[in-house]
């Protein structure tokens, strides 16, 4: 076991008893820290969990009400009003380990959402089911707009709502919708042309980008 240069200051006397603290103790980490959900309107709840060893403070960026010295796991709810970074702190003798999890304030903000597309047959093309869930939006968010961000003509679906957009249109037939759900983006494919040569065209991915308001 090597020495930290920082233990030669230390008396000789002292050096036993430092060395073992350090092993009976162990080092200070963090295993999981999470605020969900991650975009919020002002006056959500936000849910921040943490798994940790050590000697844990959670803090915040504007101070949130009751963040505090706390258990080395365990949970903890906070109404939010703006953006919020959260802070773990874990420390023991010899070691300090920080976490954050930020949550943001969407207001009229927009963003994009997508993932792996995959063929289905040559009647549907290509296919993205793509389900927005807490931790990634809150309940509170409503659409106003949606913008297909793809090189090539999609099908958007939600609920009883389906709409045909072009490479770069924005729509507002999703408006007042909630954001969470099951969106459904559906590529056509050209002429002649292959699902694998359209996956390879997409780069095998297809995505929207949502344009969000809260609720009132």
């Amino acid at each position: 076991m090597s020495i930290p240069r920082s233990f030669c200051r230390r008396t000789p006397f002292m050096l036993p008893v430092i060395l073992g603290a350090a092993l009976i103790t162990g080092c200070a980490s963090i295993e999981s820290f999470h605020a969900a959900p991650r975009n919020v309107c002002a006056g959500d709840t936000v849910n921040v969990t943490w798994q940790a060893k050590g000697t844990v403070e959670l803090t915040s960026a504007p101070p949130a009400h009751q963040t505090s010295a706390s258990s080395s796991e365990g949970s903890a709810q906070f109404v939010v009003q703006e953006s919020t970074r959260f802070a773990l702190n874990a420390s023991r003798v010899f070691s300090k380990k920080t976490a954050l999890a930020d949550v943001v304030m969407v207001g009229r903000e927009s963003k994009e959402f997508g993932d792996l597309a995959q063929c289905e047959s040559p009647a549907e093309g290509v296919v993205l089911s793509l389900v927005l869930q807490d931790p990634q939006v809150s309940s509170a968010l409503r659409v106003m707009t949606v913008t297909n961000m793809n090189a090539r003509p999609i099908v958007l679906r939600k609920e009883n709502v389906r709409v045909a957009l072009t490479a770069g249109q924005t729509s507002s037939a999703f408006a007042t919708q909630p954001a969470v759900g099951l969106w459904e983006v559906t590529a056509a494919l050209n002429p002649q042309e292959t699902c694998d040569e359209a996956l390879a065209e997409l780069r095998d991915r297809l995505s929207i980008r949502i344009a969000f308001s809260c609720r009132e």
